[in-house]
């Protein structure tokens, strides 16, 4: 993998490479992980019980031929739905180093919140590093829940930061979690968000011909794609990114504005949770300025703050079920309300 790629990412791509999971690996039971974990740290336990029961509402898909149903997972503890994936990365760093582990992670906003924390209230030694460029605004909540924050290389986008966390576990020993490639975090959103959602629609009778979810390190789109394929063997599912960064996108990354938390890696690197599934999906786009556009309409049309990726998930949900049947349902996952840099720009597009 790491063949012809700049020597910016070089430490990034290799630990993409060597830290791959297999499709074994991503089938194992969460549970197991998250019994030692709560075994080893009680307070991991006590964080459980806020973590997920999130609503799921039906709204009308772009031109009403269908439902599209909206999990919403603003309701999540932090406000988006990576207090799962925070959860379901810390699980599995006590379960494997301990509960003293040290830890390093990479994020550009909500995963990057949600573990600092979580890590302030369970006393665990955070490092994040963001990109370069990332909000002040960021930094310091980060630094006021206790975490040691730095940035990526100028001009080395979100791939930058994995890049420096590489360094930075091994500068100073600390446990990586890497979620592109924590196959336990898609296991995680297999067995709690997955299921829900597939016991939330199968409660009021609907059957999802459809799932959007949008990708960042993949985990969410594939653990509820095959949550919800154990119970719907025909439900089809998008993975959607933004335009401006596609799945495996052979450029170096940059700063272009897109769907926040969401995007292809850059030098053709592909997400590793989803490699091996790609079989298992359809790969859509969905340019910044749509995506801003989705936000205003389900805000002045249903009342709903949603971000940019739920609103991009629910327009690639809407258009599937647009161009079939009428009468049809689809899901489509809601990671959050938005941040404040989102809004801004839907104001102003």
């Amino acid at each position: 993998m790491t063949g012809g790629t700049p020597q910016p990412a070089a430490d990034a791509a290799r630990a993409l490479s060597q830290r791959a999971p297999r499709r074994a690996e991503i089938a194992a039971a969460f549970h197991d992980v998250e019994r030692q974990a709560h075994r080893l740290l009680p307070e991991l336990a006590a964080l459980r019980p806020a973590v997920g029961g999130t609503p799921i509402i039906a709204v009308p898909s772009e031109q009403g031929c269908g439902r599209v149903w909206l999990k919403l997972e603003s309701a999540n503890t932090t406000g988006t739905i990576k207090a799962r994936t925070a959860y379901a990365l810390l699980c599995t760093a006590v379960a494997r180093a301990g509960a003293q582990v040290r830890i390093v992670e990479y994020s550009g906003g909500s995963l990057a919140v949600a573990l600092a924390e979580f890590c302030a209230l369970l006393g665990i030694d955070l490092h994040m590093v963001v990109p370069h460029g990332a909000p002040e605004r960021l930094r310091r909540t980060l630094r006021g829940h206790g975490a040691r924050v730095s940035a990526g290389r100028p001009g080395t986008g979100f791939l930058g930061a994995l890049d420096e966390a590489v360094r930075v576990a091994a500068a100073e020993e600390r446990y990586l979690l890497l979620q592109h490639c924590a196959a336990e975090a898609a296991a995680m959103h297999r067995e709690h968000t997955g299921a829900e959602i597939a016991d939330q629609l199968a409660a009021r009778g609907v059957a999802p011909a459809v799932l959007a979810a949008t990708v960042g390190s993949g985990g969410t789109a594939l653990g509820v794609a095959l949550a919800l394929r154990e119970r719907w063997p025909d439900c089809a599912a998008l993975a959607v990114f933004p335009a401006e960064a596609p799945y495996g996108d052979p450029s170096p990354p940059d700063s272009t504005p897109r769907m926040n938390g969401t995007g292809g890696l850059g030098h053709g690197l592909p997400q590793p949770l989803l490699a091996p599934y790609e079989d298992r999906f359809t790969f859509r786009t969905v340019g910044y300025r749509d995506a801003l556009h989705a936000m205003r309409h389900l805000r002045s049309a249903h009342g709903l703050a949603v971000s940019s990726s739920g609103a991009g998930a629910w327009l690639q949900a809407s258009r599937e079920l647009d161009r079939g049947p009428a009468g049809r349902d689809a899901v489509a996952v809601v990671a959050g309300r938005g941040t404040i840099e989102e809004w801004a720009h839907a104001a102003g597009d």
